[in-house]
């Protein structure tokens, strides 16, 4: 059986922060980077949110 699951921002800042602490010894804040694109060609073009990435600051 097949579900869809949406997870909010924060949820996924903790997923991050949690995988993280199995590698580092201290984590600090994760900062998602949410962007804008333009995608398609001239009449058909639309601007959609993208995810650029995630930024966070560990100690080893």
């Amino acid at each position: 059986m097949k579900m869809q699951v949406t997870l909010s921002p924060k949820e996924v800042e903790q997923i991050v922060k949690e995988h993280l602490f199995t590698k580092f010894k201290t984590v600090g804040e994760v900062k998602l980077e949410i962007g804008k694109q333009s995608r398609g060609y001239g009449y058909a073009e639309e601007t959609v949110t993208v995810f650029k990435g995630a930024t966070c600051e560990v100690e080893i």
